[in-house]
Parts: structure tokens; C-alpha cells; sequence
């Protein structure tokens, strides 16, 4: 449990270190995967574990970097855009995704108590961004679509690499991360060319912060879930990931003073409780 606590924390950070590096989303995506893919590549050689590495590059892990890519993209983009707690809450989304996949894949319907934890998620995520949409400024608008956008293309990152640590030879976590981050990180190269954007960094806050966002937020984070999760009961893991949301959409209240109401903390609380038993009931019907 320890080490779920220690990971959630740190990976709710990785919102305020995109915010702090202030670049565009491929700079602050293609560093992030970079320095986190070779802080990881570190602790495999301090380790002996590079071998790991070689069996993680195939199909699943190398696959599943373009959807990572993508997610990240669209997330650093909804971050500039609404800041860090709404991305990281939106993005959360799919967790609904995910299970829908399981559903069609398998041929039976979702529990009912799934769709139900749908329908208060959807009920927060209307108190928090829904009322007065049509009114919003092009750029919130345009923030939350990223912010779906994110939780489909999480989804689909986390169903693939889901299939590289359990297909074939098993690539362990550490090493299926350290493989996709920097396949990532190299597909993301000739994007920040292509949209004019510059890998040198503005500022040494920018530096420090894509700095705390590759070794903490990337590597670190990451590393201690994927070691805490297989000791967890699938319950408890699912309540203490939703530190993750929480924590980023405090930091966001605490230091970047986004501006919260009654009605929207109360949709914050549903969307969360809606997340939480949808990631806990989730799943297709047994018939």
C-alpha cells in the first residue's frame, strides 16, 4: 500500500511540472518520456536487468508508445489549456473506456453497478464543466475536448501495455516503461520539428521543472505503482490511485489559484466517486 501512496503522489505532480515548464505539449511530452526513459534504463543497468529491456522490444511495448505519445500530447495540451486538476480529472475518464473494451471483447454487458458508476461520474463531470459550456471561452472548450481526447488514447495505452508485460516473454514493468518512453520520446522528436516548436528550454524553472517530470513524475511514479500494484487487492488499489486526480486537482486550487465553487467541488466529488466504483465494479457481466 506504502508504495501506491508514494507513486499516486508523485505522478499528481506531473500536471504542475507541464504547468511550471510552460513549453508546447510536444516539448514538455518529448522530455518527459526522454529523462524518464533513461533514468529507468539507470535503475535496469543498476539492477542487471538490461535483458528485460531486449524482450520488451517487440509489437505490445513498442506499439503501445504511440498511443502513450498521443495521450500525453493531447493531456500537456489540456493542462495549458484548463490547468492541471480539470486535465488530470478529465483525463481519468478511462477508466470507463477501458472496461467498455473488456465488455465488447468479451461479449457480455457491463455490470449494472458499472454503468451506474457512469452515470455519476458523467453527473460530476457536468457540475464541473458542463453548466454554461456553450459560454466558455474557445480555449476551456477547447482544453476539455483534450482532455477527453486523453482518457481514449489512456485507455488504449494502458489495454497494450496490459498486453506487453503479460504476452510472449513477459517483459517486466520497469523494462516495457524504459522501452516505450524512449520509443516515445524518439517518435516525438521529429513532431516538435514539424510544429515549429524549439527543444531548447526558456528558462532554468523550465528545466528544472521537465526535469522533475521525467525522473519523478515518469520513472519514479510509475515504477512504484506498477511494483505496489501486485500486492494490492484491486479495491484498495483503485482508491488510492484516485489520490492521483485528487492531489493534482489541489495543487492546481493551491498553487496556481484556480478559482472553485460549492457546486463545482461537489461535481469534482462525484466524478471521483463515480471513477473510484466504476474502476472498482468494473467489468463485464457474469452469465
Amino acid at each position: 500500500m506504502g508504495l501506491l501512496l508514494f507513486g499516486a503522489a508523485c505522478i499528481s505532480f506531473s500536471a504542475v511540472f507541464v504547468k511550471l515548464a510552460a513549453v508546447a505539449p510536444s516539448v514538455s511530452a518529448f522530455y518527459r518520456l526522454g529523462i524518464g526513459g533513461l533514468t529507468l534504463f539507470a535503475l535496469l543497468a543498476a539492477t542487471r536487468n538490461l535483458p528485460a529491456a531486449r524482450r520488451a522490444m517487440r509489437w505490445p511495448a513498442l506499439g503501445c508508445a504511440v498511443f502513450f505519445v498521443c495521450d500525453l500530447l493531447c493531456w500537456h495540451a489540456s493542462i495549458n489549456h484548463i490547468g492541471p486538476g480539470l486535465a488530470t480529472l478529465v483525463g481519468n475518464f478511462q477508466v470507463f473506456l477501458v472496461t467498455a473494451a473488456a465488455a465488447v471483447a468479451t461479449r457480455r454487458p457491463p455490470r449494472p453497478a458499472f454503468l451506474a458508476a457512469m452515470a455519476i461520474a458523467l453527473c460530476g463531470l457536468y457540475l464541473v464543466v458542463g453548466r454554461g459550456f456553450a459560454g466558455q471561452t474557445p480555449e476551456f472548450r477547447l482544453g476539455v475536448g483534450y482532455g477527453l481526447a486523453t482518457s481514449v488514447f489512456y485507455a488504449l495505452f494502458i489495454l497494450t501495455l496490459k498486453k506487453a508485460v503479460t504476452d510472449h516473454g513477459r517483459a517486466a514493468p520497469m523494462a516495457a516503461m524504459a522501452v516505450l518512453s524512449l520509443a516515445g520520446a524518439a517518435l516525438l522528436a521529429p513532431v516538435v520539428v514539424g510544429v515549429g516548436a524549439s527543444f531548447a528550454l526558456p528558462t532554468a524553472r523550465s528545466v528544472l521543472a521537465l526535469a522533475g517530470l521525467g525522473v519523478v513524475g515518469q520513472a519514479v511514479g510509475w515504477l512504484a505503482i506498477s511494483m505496489g500494484l501486485s500486492g494490492a487487492r484491486p479495491a484498495l488499489a483503485g482508491l488510492i490511485l484516485l489520490l492521483q486526480p485528487t492531489l493534482s486537482y489541489l495543487w492546481d486550487v493551491l498553487f496556481f489559484g484556480k478559482p472553485t465553487g460549492p457546486v463545482e467541488l461537489a461535481g469534482v466529488a462525484l466524478a471521483l466517486g463515480g471513477i473510484y466504483l466504476g474502476s472498482v465494479v468494473g467489468g463485464p457481466e457474469k452469465t
